[in-house]
């Protein structure tokens, strides 16, 4: 998942950082070891033996080897030795060239490439208030806030001490909320001023949710807790602490009224918001053979939420009762993306598999699988339409027409793999966002 590539990203990072900080040893003390016996006084005789003439071995016959093959002479020897070294620096010479060639030019179908992190970008969001305005967060521990059309940041938001894993804006567009894997989750004012510092988790921040009807703010973190803040004041209004591992992914379901939380621990739980209890516990697979949750959506006005796990399996849950209304086989590897439609009963699943698979809600059945080159890290559909786009590890965006499951355009320009999207309507037509492992935000123009 983003989330999972997130956290390989940073400790790569860590673990590199960690092969610099070694110290060279020390050259005298491997001298002195090898001094210790250097000299013939400091070998020990145990035991001497008289050879007679008996003993004598048999003469060295240099023009045979031990399988029986025949050396040649010295002069044949020198010229297959330079024959060898001759070919050895002709390959090696033609697998540098071949390392050095320049691979294939991308063409950048972007209109807009945006390079002030120095970092993967982990995580994008537009305003949905002011629609030119979007937001970026990166492993440079950073975000940044972006107006349409402009090369440079509006603002440079600074604080975390460690990777800025999600952003999000509130509904009126008031406040941008950012959450880092330093454990902080930090509110922002349109204009890049820190608004509150939200402190409670003690581990690194997952993914940030703005409740749909207020400034209220939800976020899941690695201490296996989620938390729940009123904004601006900063106040706590709930603590949901009841998984046994990470909260990798959650938010608002049915309407509002209920809080969702998936973990690595392989359930999905939902809660009352108001008392902090469990109303409904359900297992992703079974008890004693636990899979991690690796993708979670709710619907956005029915009670209905979608989920996959880490074997491929998706399935499909009740949000007031928490029943398994369906299981929706199709993916053969882990599930990384799940998203629904608004104005058609259809829901897209994407996997490492390379499938983007179109699901009939009415029927549970799959309509469409799209194939891709890599795995799909995220799914994304354009607002009432049945469009949506997909995000991949082999550098490309894509634009799928649910409808009849054909591709109706690849976006590239990326040179690694592309992390999260999202997708931005201002007043005229509408554009695309999306953050990669090449450490830049692209904009793309949408023309449909």
């Amino acid at each position: 998942t983003r989330l999972s590539w997130i956290h390989y990203m940073v400790e790569n990072s860590a673990s590199s950082s960690a092969m610099t900080d070694l110290e060279p040893r020390d050259t005298d003390s491997v001298v002195g070891d090898l001094n210790e016996v250097a000299m013939l006084d400091d070998l020990q005789v145990t035991e001497e033996i008289d050879l007679g003439p008996d003993d004598v071995p048999p003469p060295d016959d240099e023009s045979e080897l031990g399988d029986g093959s025949v050396m040649g002479s010295g002069d044949e020897m020198e010229e297959m030795a330079m024959e060898d070294y001759g070919q050895d620096k002709a390959g090696a010479a033609g697998a540098s060239a071949d390392a050095a060639a320049p691979s294939e030019p991308v063409e950048d179908l972007s209109v807009q490439c945006l390079r002030a992190h120095t970092s993967a970008v982990f995580a994008v969001a537009v305003n949905p208030a002011q629609p030119h305005v979007f937001a970026t967060g990166g492993g440079d521990d950073v975000a940044h806030l972006w107006r349409l059309g402009s090369e440079a940041p509006m603002a440079a938001l600074r604080g975390h001490t460690d990777s800025v894993s999600s952003v999000g804006f509130s509904a009126d567009g008031s406040y941008l909320a950012t959450g880092g894997l330093d454990g902080a989750v930090r509110v922002w004012a349109a204009d890049g001023s820190l608004v509150v510092l939200l402190e409670g988790p003690t581990q690194g921040i997952n993914w940030v949710c703005w409740h749909a009807r207020g400034h209220v703010l939800l976020a899941g973190s690695e201490d296996a807790t989620a938390w729940m803040w009123k904004v601006p004041e900063g106040s706590v209004m709930q603590i949901f602490s009841a998984h046994s591992a990470s909260v990798s992914y959650g938010g608002f379901a049915n309407g509002g009224r209920s809080v969702i939380t998936a973990s690595e621990d392989g359930t999905i739980r939902l809660w009352n918001p108001r008392a902090g209890t469990v109303e409904h516990c359900t297992h992703a697979s079974p008890p004693h053979e636990p899979e991690a949750v690796t993708c979670l959506a709710p619907h956005p006005s029915q009670a209905v939420y979608l989920f996959g796990v880490e074997s491929g399996a998706v399935k499909i849950a009740h949000a007031e009762s928490g029943k398994l209304l369906a299981s929706l086989p199709a993916h053969e590897d882990s599930v990384e993306a799940a998203s629904f439609c608004e104005c058609m009963p259809l829901a897209a699943t994407g996997g490492m598999d390379g499938k983007l698979c179109i699901w009939d809600l009415n029927t549970y059945g799959l309509r469409h699988t799209c194939l891709h080159g890599a795995g799909v890290i995220e799914a994304v559909w354009r607002r009432g339409s049945p469009l949506v786009f997909s995000c991949t590890v082999s550098k490309e965006v894509r634009l799928w027409d649910a409808r009849s499951g054909a591709c109706l355009n690849t976006l590239t320009g990326h040179t690694d793999a592309v992390l999260c999207l999202a997708v931005g309507y201002p007043e005229a037509g509408a554009y695309l966002v999306s953050g990669s492992d090449d450490n830049t935000a692209r904009v793309w123009a949408l023309d449909v």
